[in-house]
């Protein structure tokens, strides 16, 4: 396979709300945890875990709660095409007058 016909990785990844609020729980968690002295600290796994556990359960909580992003949900939700329900008779097509 040549250099040209191989497929390209994208330039950017895919924006990812959920990592990006994870990430900035994951940082201010790690300052607070780490930045004290004279306890165990826990491995930065966990924390990572923990804030990714944090970030979900404050996306489903901001749509249950928060009355702003429940009515954005809604009207995304009504804009959207549902291209199951659509019927198309291409016998009618077919047809010339």
């Amino acid at each position: 396979m040549s250099e040209e016909s191989k497929p390209k990785p994208s330039q950017q990844p895919a924006h990812d709300p959920l990592q990006e609020l994870a990430e900035k729980i994951f940082i201010q968690l790690c300052g607070r945890v780490y930045g004290t002295t004279g306890t165990e600290k826990p491995q930065p796994k966990a924390v990572a875990q923990l804030a990714f556990k944090l970030a979900e359960t404050f996306q489903a909580s901001n749509i249950e709660f928060n009355p702003v992003a429940r009515a954005a949900r809604e009207a995304k939700e009504k804009a959207s095409v549902n291209v199951a329900a659509i019927e198309i008779d291409f016998a009618a097509i077919g047809k010339s007058k």
